[in-house]
């Protein structure tokens, strides 16, 4: 399997090397695996009277965030998808903020049932981020386009972006 390197910081968004450097490793399918064990390792730590949780009144609850890392994945590992084919779609997220989502349907669902989604989509992930070609990673020539993405980036963007929420989580909401 080849092993897939980091990414140059100028193949995405100015804001995504703060992700960068939060994932572990120069190999990103052992990141990807590594962070879904740190991921699920955190999970079943959690106990079901924080899952609702919030640690401000304007804040998401636990749910609520790992919810977001499961949105957010996805679109990271689509448009690393398309990408990889060469395939040009306008496909940006807005920041985070109020533009955000506000329902997740999170009161009408479980940890464990969340849990069980981000493993059927990192498992995706990872099975999609392996067939890649080094050419279908670096890819990023639409001329159009005013922010530069590469496959790669967004590869490894899913893990530090997944790793920010995980230590926030820590941070904030289990203390």
């Amino acid at each position: 399997m080849l092993k897939i390197g980091r990414p140059n910081a100028d193949d995405a968004p100015a804001w995504y090397p703060y992700f960068f450097n939060l994932a572990p490793g120069d190999d990103l399918i052992a990141a990807l695996q590594h962070n879904k064990q740190q991921m699920l390792d955190l999970i079943s730590s959690i106990p079901v009277s924080k899952e609702d949780f919030r640690y401000a009144e304007d804040k998401w609850t636990v749910k609520q965030v790992f919810i977001h890392l499961a949105d957010d994945e996805r679109y990271y590992a689509y448009k690393a998808f398309c990408y990889s084919r060469q395939i040009d779609v306008d496909l940006e997220v807005p920041p985070a903020g109020d533009t955000y989502p506000k329902d997740f349907n999170a009161a009408n669902r479980t940890l464990a049932d969340i849990r069980d989604e981000l493993i059927t989509i990192r498992d995706a992930t990872i099975s999609l981020f392996s067939s890649m070609t080094p050419a279908m990673l670096d890819f990023k020539d639409f001329p159009d386009k005013k922010i530069i993405y590469s496959a790669r980036s967004l590869g490894w963007m899913a893990v530090g972006h997944n790793q920010h929420h995980c230590n926030f989580i820590r941070e904030k909401y289990l203390v």
